[in-house]
């Protein structure tokens, strides 16, 4: 598949981008580090397509390792947000960027494409992901799929599930041109399907409406 036509899949998270942003202008923060989240995705995707298409490879990767730790310190926020808690476990953002750091200038440059932060910070938000989705099932809702927090969490949860799966895969075959090649395709359409899930916890987010997690 060429990078056109990624770039035409991809433009999917321009609905949710444009969602996101309105509620910004309408003021409703409530999620506003869901929505912080939404656009950092879809630019970073975009940028680095483009990069990728003129075969401005290393400015690509750099840009996208960049955006790695950078979502990860947003996912860590969005999930303590909903879980209703203040402290943003410093101390875990503390260890996890020192990790980013010490991969991308010791063990290869930050214009190389990663080896083990990728797998390494998707597992914690994975596991955090449980924990936070745990924590809102206890609660007694009246529909847990018209939840945003519920929403938000389990398209995390799928998205990184995947992730996982794929980084091994990645690690363990990286010869084999024919696995890849699937892996790319399904994973372009795992991030599709993240972006309608996307859509459908914007479109559940009401306006005034504060975070279940927060009562």
């Amino acid at each position: 598949m060429s990078s056109n036509e990624i770039f035409i899949i991809i433009q999917i998270g321009l609905i949710p981008t444009i969602i996101s942003i309105a509620k910004i202008y309408s003021g409703e923060n409530n999620y506003k580090f869901f929505y912080i989240y939404i656009i950092g995705c879809y630019l970073t995707e975009i940028i680095s397509n483009r990069l990728i298409h003129s075969k401005n490879y290393e400015l690509a990767t750099c840009i996208v390792n960049i955006f790695l730790i950078i979502e990860f310190i947003i996912l860590n926020a969005i999930l303590h947000q909903l879980r209703g808690q203040r402290n943003k476990s410093i101390t875990l953002i503390f260890f996890v960027v020192g990790f980013w750091l010490y991969e991308n200038i010791f063990l290869h440059k930050i214009y190389e494409s990663e080896k083990y932060f990728n797998t390494f910070g998707s597992i914690i938000i994975f596991i955090i992901c449980i924990f936070t989705i745990t924590n809102e099932l206890n609660k007694n809702l009246s529909s847990f799929f018209e939840e945003p927090s519920i929403l938000i969490i389990l398209t995390i949860l799928f998205n990184f599930s995947f992730r996982i799966v794929f980084e091994f895969l990645y690690y363990n075959y990286e010869g084999n041109l024919k696995l890849m090649k699937s892996i790319s395709n399904i994973n372009l359409l795992i991030n599709f399907i993240t972006n309608i899930l996307f859509i459908y916890s914007l479109v559940c987010i009401k306006k005034g409406k504060k975070l279940i997690s927060s009562f």
